[in-house]
């Protein structure tokens, strides 16, 4: 028997609220087991959710660097574990992209989560996600 299970991963604050959904600070954060994909889903409004991705498992290149003004509103200390999340997007039957340009930052330690809009023009808003991969393998 295949049974699919959830797995909990814990609650986010995004103090500013998500860029469209500002009124909206509180969300779960819920993977399905064996997936490389997450739900982070409003615990305010059930309507509200988005699929992420961790891209440092589809791009291992990528990279950036926190300003000390995010560091210091998500009270990042230099110690603090820290995840990254880029949210995805279904755009057609055989495309699916991420935002690279636009990363979720979570501080594990305290729980809160920022997206960030990065300065630097390499990442891509709607970087395709398996054309990567498919590149990778070849």
């Amino acid at each position: 028997m295949n049974v699919s299970q959830e797995v909990e991963l814990g609650k986010l604050f995004f103090e500013d609220g998500i860029p469209g959904f500002s009124h909206l600070q509180f969300f779960q954060m819920v993977q399905q087991e064996e997936s490389p994909f997450f739900l982070i889903q409003s615990t305010e409004e059930n309507d509200v959710g988005f699929w992420v991705v961790n891209p440092f498992t589809f791009f291992q290149a990528y990279e950036f660097s926190l300003t000390t003004a995010i560091k210091e509103s998500l009270r990042i200390e230099e110690k603090s574990p820290i995840a990254v999340f880029s949210i995805v997007t279904i755009r057609g039957a055989n495309e699916i992209t991420v935002n690279l340009k636009a990363p979720l930052v979570i501080n594990l330690s305290n729980r809160m989560a920022k997206q960030v809009i990065l300065i630097d023009d390499s990442h891509s808003i709607r970087q395709p996600l398996f054309e990567q991969l498919a590149m990778e393998k070849k």
